[in-house]
């Protein structure tokens, strides 16, 4: 059976309300929390599609996964690999600069020209490298 559609990743959230809000705020994703799992999580929408699961750790999150440890610890304790970053297209890369900005989200950019891409990187609040990738003529000064 083939792959037919990525569907979602899931972070730990550290603080779950900070996370939401990044995801929400910056990302511009569209929340749906849900209660009745014994611990916080919020199913962060683009359109119909739920791409980002934000879990609320703790001892409820901890029942849940039945797994050794706790539900929040670094990458390299968890064992989660070598995840290098997601990756994310976009329109209007001037308006998305503009809400990095003025959210106070630290970010970098890099154009590929042989790609014809434009990049901008930056980080959620628990470390998970985000790239938004826009046409190339949408960078500004083009």
């Amino acid at each position: 059976m083939p792959i037919t559609l990525f569907d979602h990743y899931t972070v730990r959230a550290r603080d779950f309300e900070a996370t939401k809000s990044f995801y929400e705020q910056v990302m511009n994703l569209r929340p749906v929390v849900l209660h009745d799992l014994g611990f916080p999580i919020a199913l962060m929408h683009l359109d119909d599609q739920a791409v980002v699961h934000i879990l609320g750790t703790g001892p409820g999150l901890d029942a849940f996964l039945k797994r050794d440890g706790r539900a929040y610890v670094s990458g390299v304790e968890r064992k989660t690999g070598n995840m290098e970053h997601v990756a994310f297209n976009g329109t209007d890369a001037d308006a998305f600069k503009a809400r990095l900005k003025k959210t106070g989200t630290a970010f970098s950019d890099r154009t590929l020209d042989g790609y014809g891409v434009y990049q901008l990187l930056f980080d959620d609040p628990d470390g998970v490298e985000i790239e938004v990738n826009f046409p190339l003529a949408e960078k500004s000064g083009r």
